[in-house]
């Protein structure tokens, strides 16, 4: 019999109980009573209702978010894996591992942050590099829904209430490691320390459907509730609801039913099975089952009947002024903030953790933001860990709803009109990366430019006296990112409290528009999909783009939503690379990507090459010329000819725990 795994369910009752609660926004700052000491044990902690809502607490502050240092690769989201961002700076996690083709199966055991996978199969090094393995939240769980019988001040109705959250963050974590490795070891119940554990590895889909039980748990909890009242959500805003599990469920089974696991053949084989225990139905269904997209057109729909019959609780928040500033307002309100009084959208959040310096806890500024390390990883962003790139920029299209329409646009002498390539776009597109702009809506400035001037020889572009040490990393591509920084160098980090979407209410439309394409109601998802366009009022999207025959080609729909995906919610959850991922986006992958130089022009139409090109606002607007040079500062060993394999898809796993014995097999490739 082998002995359970370390590092994954061995944690002493001492450790595990006691970590972190998510912030003081949502559960206080009181935690125990007295200090816990070494006697702490179950009953213990299941002997008082603020103890084990506490223990629960911490299993809060382990939800994922790419933006909090646990789940970056050496502060660097994953994001720079897709095709949308690129990291630049040297001690980047993707230019170190994945760029130069040295991620390994033992890159899970390295202490260096620079050589570490995208995510975590196992707990960090003992110096602690904050990455947690998903059997730690999972141990938590499993031990809080088998005990909380035990806690005497409760009410029947919380306990319900608290069940159904812990099934839901179970299930998340399961959901995080599925769409990284595949099938998982399918931990059922808490393990005692040393307790036997024999049942190995699971298929693919037997581990899809076991996620799936656990928000089905969930979801049949009677005390868990649908949205968390008006009058609760100051101080619970973040806690999970029956529509979190609910809207997982659908997520979860677009993944399930995407081409990476549901094909007619694996997306690679096994050359050798050194254990004998090695089957590619660890990382495929074993065939094609196009039925699965109606599973998750079912439960995208229960999802939508749960919330009419509780009043349509969840809306997209909506513009208050039908214009650029309303718009983007809109969008900004959607996925950066949290749920509040007024607006609903966010169904499923991470609140990341916060840093406080030296000038945040002494000066006049609320710890909204980290600045640091320990918090959101607005270091790595700074320093040109996550830029934009070219083909994020020509992923957003028009204001009236047209796609990106300037293909022949780059190089001395494509633009003799003089277009301006950044103008009338989709208002997204502005609250996502920083390009040439005129007119900034009103409050938006920076550090007191009403501009943008990100053109070669800009402000923006490099001037490190006026922008700080790292604007020439942060613009290294010729844009900056946006979302989520704003226009950080006026100190405007600190405006509303954060919350890190998992899910939200946009995605579920989304998410819907896939499953009815594919289920061939191609009228339907585009219907869902003008319900979320429309609130940054664009067009329809089939009116706007007759060549691309959507109400019949199904090929070219579901492009569209992938694009479409990538504008509403790139650079929230990873989605865009788990798009790529799922889709089996391998022309995306080996595809290389491009920058973006920006050339204003002078009276006679010529570049203006040297010195200070700065706009004077008394004068006319300029005109420019474009160019994309292909990106060459960290190139991705996937652009080579003939070095991609399919491999990439997953992740390796940890050789250390392959070699544990308890069943564990390595993916094929690595």
């Amino acid at each position: 019999m082998k002995k359970i795994f370390n590092y994954i369910l061995t944690l002493a009752m001492s450790i595990s109980i006691f970590t972190a609660c998510v912030d003081d926004i949502n559960v206080g700052n009181a935690f125990l009573e007295k200090s816990p000491g070494v006697d702490v044990n179950v009953d213990t902690v299941f002997s008082k209702a603020e103890y084990a809502r506490n223990f629960l607490w911490s299993a809060y502050g382990q939800i994922y978010c790419i933006y909090t240092t646990g789940n970056t690769m050496n502060g660097t989201p994953i994001d720079a894996l897709s095709d949308s961002y690129h990291c630049y700076c040297g001690w980047g996690g993707p230019k170190q591992t994945y760029y130069t083709g040295n991620l390994t199966e033992d890159s899970q055991d390295n202490p260096n942050g620079n050589y570490q996978g995208k995510f975590a199969y196992k707990t960090g090094n003992p110096d602690g590099d904050g990455r947690i393995s998903i059997y730690e939240t999972v141990r938590k769980c499993w031990q809080l829904i088998e005990n909380l019988e035990k806690v005497p001040d409760m009410s029947d109705a919380e306990k319900s209430r608290l069940r159904g959250e812990a099934y839901t963050i179970m299930a998340s974590r399961y959901f995080d490691a599925f769409r990284n490795f595949g099938g998982l070891c399918l931990v059922k119940k808490a393990y005692a320390v040393g307790e036997g554990f024999e049942e190995g590895r699971a298929t693919a889909f037997k581990t899809v459907e076991f996620i799936d039980s656990l928000l089905d748990c969930a979801i049949k909890e009677p005390g868990f509730i649908w949205n968390v009242p008006n009058s609760d959500i100051g101080q619970w805003s973040g806690r999970l609801t029956r529509a979190s599990a609910r809207a997982l469920r659908a997520k979860l089974w677009m993944h399930a039913a995407s081409p990476l696991f549901n094909s007619a053949a694996p997306y690679i084989t096994y050359d050798k099975k050194p254990t004998g225990l090695e089957t590619e139905e660890h990382v495929w269904f074993g065939k094609e089952d196009p039925t699965l997209w109606n599973r998750c057109l079912q439960y995208c729909n229960d999802f939508f009947d749960d919330n009419a019959a509780n009043g349509n609780y969840y809306q997209l928040v909506q513009p208050e002024t039908q214009d650029e500033a309303g718009y983007r307002m809109a969008y900004r309100r959607a996925y950066r903030y949290r749920n509040n009084e007024t607006r609903h959208e966010k169904l499923f959040d991470a609140h990341p953790s916060i840093y406080l310096s030296d000038d945040v806890v002494n000066g006049s500024r609320e710890n909204h933001w980290g600045w640091g390390w320990d918090g959101f990883c607005l270091d790595g962003l700074r320093q040109g860990g996550c830029v934009p790139t070219n083909e994020l920029m020509e992923c957003f299209g028009m204001q009236d709803g047209r796609d990106f329409p300037y293909s022949d646009i780059y190089g001395p002498g494509k633009n003799p009109t003089g277009i301006d390539i950044f103008a009338d776009r989709d208002p997204r597109l502005y609250e996502t990366m920083l390009v040439p702009r005129q007119s900034l809506p009103a409050g938006l400035d920076y550090a007191g430019q009403s501009y943008a001037d990100t053109w070669v020889g800009g402000a923006m572009y490099n001037n490190k006296d006026k922008f700080g040490d790292y604007s020439s990393d942060d613009c290294a591509s010729g844009y900056r990112k946006f979302k989520w920084m704003l226009d950080y160098t006026n100190d405007r980090m600190n405006d509303d409290y954060i919350g890190v979407s998992y899910i939200r209410l946009a995605e579920v439309y989304l998410i819907r528009a896939e499953a009815k394409a594919e289920t061939g109601d191609l009228r339907g998802a585009l219907d869902d999909l003008h319900v979320v366009r429309s609130r940054v009022g664009l067009g329809r999207l089939e009116t706007m783009n007759p060549s691309l025959n959507l109400t019949s080609n199904k090929e070219n729909l579901i492009k569209e939503i992938l694009r479409e995906r990538n504008c509403e919610i790139g650079a929230e959850c990873g989605d865009r690379v788990y798009d790529m991922i799922r889709r089996k986006c391998q022309d995306l992958f080996t595809k290389p990507l491009h920058e973006i130089r920006i050339y204003r022009l002078d009276d006679a139409g010529n570049r203006i090459t040297d010195g200070d090109t700065q706009w004077d606002p008394s004068t006319p607007w300029p005109k420019f010329e474009y160019e994309k040079p292909q990106i060459i500062n960290g190139a991705r060993r996937w652009w080579d000819p003939g070095y991609w394999t399919n491999k990439w898809y997953l992740d390796p796993v940890s050789r250390n725990e392959v070699q544990k014995g308890y069943g564990l097999t390595q993916n094929p490739g690595w």
